[in-house]
């Protein structure tokens, strides 16, 4: 029986959202992680020879900014169209003190002798602002999962996320979410129905909506989005979400838990 878990909240994400909440500094902490062919996900936390890091922050701030990566997945194939997909996720730990932004990431795709084949600026993250101790994910997100058809696999394809982490100047509201069932699509697809309460007295313009897949030993599978407008004060509004577009070769019988994270639209500069 699957066990639904419901975070009252609210998550930040979309690349195409913009509220600003504060006016966080600019600086950050940027790292680059090579994750390697179809098998990253075995190499959780790993941080290989192809890692940069690069530190624009004060040694102050630096020390705020405590982060792990402790997860990571990637996986491409050819879909039931004959187009080559892939998908990915790096998981992000709080390991400090303070509350961190996940701020943004660009997903270039490398051969095996580093080559630049791709690169996907449209990444997702799941929540926006991860409190210590709490877990976060970059993920790519609708639209970028397609491997362009001038691309070559011959010399091995990998993931290469490029990500920047901030210390978080503000916290989004997180939204109840009730009626919670999850079944396949018309696809095939494991989708997810709900609904979203706002039990707040202000009005809500534009909000997001993620779902986190897990397997029955608690890691994710897939992540991914969608989002809702005009959820008025004590409102309620309803969603559905799909995971056609995270990673295709995951199905519902694999699927042992999810989580359901509802919150405003959230952006810092």
């Amino acid at each position: 029986m699957i066990k639904k878990q419901i975070m009252l909240g609210g998550l930040c994400l979309v690349l195409f959202a913009i509220m600003a909440v504060g006016s966080g500094s600019s600086s950050g902490k940027k790292e680059t992680v090579k994750i390697e062919g179809e098998s990253a996900a075995e190499k959780a936390s790993e941080v290989d020879e192809g890692k940069e890091e690069k530190t624009e922050t004060s040694s102050k701030e630096e020390d705020e900014i405590q982060y792990e990566i402790t997860d990571t997945n990637f996986n491409y194939y050819t879909n039931s169209i004959g187009k080559v997909e892939y998908y990915g996720y790096v998981e992000i730990t709080n390991k400090g003190d303070c509350n961190l932004y996940l701020a943004n990431a660009v997903f270039d795709l490398e051969d095996n002798d580093g080559h630049l084949l791709q690169s996907d600026d449209y990444v997702s993250n799941a929540p926006s602002v991860i409190k210590p101790g709490e877990k976060g994910y970059f993920y790519n997100g609708i639209g970028s999962s397609l491997i362009d058809d001038g691309v070559s696999t011959d010399n091995g394809i990998n993931l290469v996320p490029q990500i920047t982490i901030k210390k978080a100047t503000g916290e989004p509201t997180r939204y109840e979410v009730t009626d919670l069932d999850m079944r396949e699509d018309n696809y095939g697809n494991p989708k997810v129905t709900g609904r979203i309460v706002n039990n707040t007295d202000e009005d809500e313009s534009y909000l997001y909506i993620n779902v986190i897949f897990y397997d029955s030993n608690h890691k994710v599978l897939a992540i991914t989005g969608t989002s809702v407008t005009d959820l008025s004060a004590g409102g309620k509004t309803s969603f559905e979400c799909s995971s056609m577009f995270a990673d295709d070769t995951v199905t519902i019988d694999k699927i042992a838990d999810y989580e359901v994270i509802a919150e405003e639209s959230y952006m810092q500069f």
